[in-house]
């Protein structure tokens, strides 16, 4: 992939103006028998008609034009490639957002920001697993603030039945395995300010052959318990194609311990006409701070699957470190651990070794 989030069309409107011609001819009229060509032979006064058009128009400018900062530091080849990215990415707002109306707001335009991440996963059980992701929301103003256009290459079952992980630069192993990442586009609505009781929906289509559209609504719940705690309820009701009518249901109950250390209990149902069955998972993860631009996590886990053979499919245990580069919008996530994996009732449940690594790079104005 060559890092191009999307294919822009620009109509340039041209403004034609008929011409006019002015012609200098001599003050007398040609006399019998004279013919222009020996008049102006005898009278070099006399000029040849001049056609004389109307000053050409000013060019318009471009929306990768009118997105392109003034300055644009010629850095290494990895701050190109950002700069480039920002740029295509507030441009293509700019088109979608002109489809709804004939303003132009690009101040909301770059806005617009994403993610794109680069990175493997290997166990012992499922072998090496290399992904490359990309995440990218676009701003439409004048359609409505609420508004916003989605494009990503990810988990496609994760993020429709709203099931995936804290960390999405790795590939997330979900209910026992690791699921092919697929690109979705479509179109989301959520209220720009959070209350606590938000209400968000989003309609879109996997790019594939036949294309497999998918629809999903979610609510959620955010309460403060004794200044500590902060519990989150959130249930998402979709529908896909190629899976039928689904629902999940996420709690997630965040404890601050001090300045450095805060502990979450993770807990995740979801069924869908597919699996016939409740797929659910249980983790608890300690997030540890080891200064402003580094992070560790603790996480163990324990999920299943009621319609499988073997019910409970994995136990796993992992640490994970995030930290913040330079510059600031690089980041590096490692991942380290074990998992103890069973799904056929032929199979033992031995340890499973998995290491992971990824970088992450943040675009757009919003980090």
């Amino acid at each position: 992939m060559s890092f191009t989030l999307c294919t822009l069309l620009f109509l340039v409107i041209g403004h034609s103006v008929p011409l006019r011609a002015q012609v200098t001819a001599p003050a007398d009229p040609l006399g019998p028998g004279e013919t222009a060509a020996s008049s102006a032979t005898a009278n070099p006064s006399v000029a040849e008609p001049v056609i004389v058009g109307p000053p050409p128009a000013p060019e318009t400018e471009t929306s990768m034009e009118a997105c392109t900062p003034e300055h644009v530091p010629n850095g290494t080849m990895l701050e190109r490639v950002r700069s480039r990215l920002t740029v295509t990415a507030c441009a293509s707002s700019a088109w979608i957002d002109g489809l709804f109306g004939d303003e132009v707001r690009y101040d909301q335009y770059r806005e617009t920001y994403g993610t794109v991440s680069t990175g493997a996963l290997w166990s012992d059980y499922d072998g090496f697993d290399p992904r490359l992701r990309f995440r990218i929301r676009l701003q439409l103003p004048q359609w409505d603030e609420r508004i916003s256009a989605f494009a990503g290459r990810l988990g496609e079952d994760d993020y429709i039945s709203d099931s995936e992980g804290d960390f999405a630069a790795l590939p997330t192993r979900q209910f026992g395995n690791l699921e092919d990442e697929s690109v979705l586009v479509g179109l989301g609505y959520s209220s720009p300010e959070r209350t606590g009781n938000d209400f968000d929906a989003g309609v879109g289509v996997r790019v594939d052959l036949p294309p497999d559209p998918y629809v999903r609504t979610r609510y959620e719940i955010v309460r403060t318990l004794a200044e500590k705690y902060v519990i989150r309820a959130r249930e998402t009701v979709f529908w896909q194609n190629s899976e039928g009518f689904g629902s999940t249901t996420r709690m997630n109950l965040d404890r601050a311990l001090s300045d450095r250390f805060l502990i979450r209990w993770t807990t995740l149902g979801k069924f869908t006409e597919e699996t016939a069955g409740l797929e659910w998972y249980t983790q608890l993860t300690l997030f540890q701070s080891l200064g402003p631009r580094t992070g560790l996590a603790y996480q163990l886990q324990t999920e299943g699957a009621t319609d499988n053979e073997v019910q409970l499919t994995r136990h796993a245990g992992s640490v994970i470190l995030r930290r913040q580069l330079t510059p600031d919008w690089l980041f590096l996530e490692l991942r380290g651990g074990v998992g103890f994996p069973r799904r056929k009732l032929t199979e033992k449940r031995e340890a499973s070794p998995e290491v992971g690594i990824a970088l992450e790079m943040q675009f757009g104005n919003k980090t």
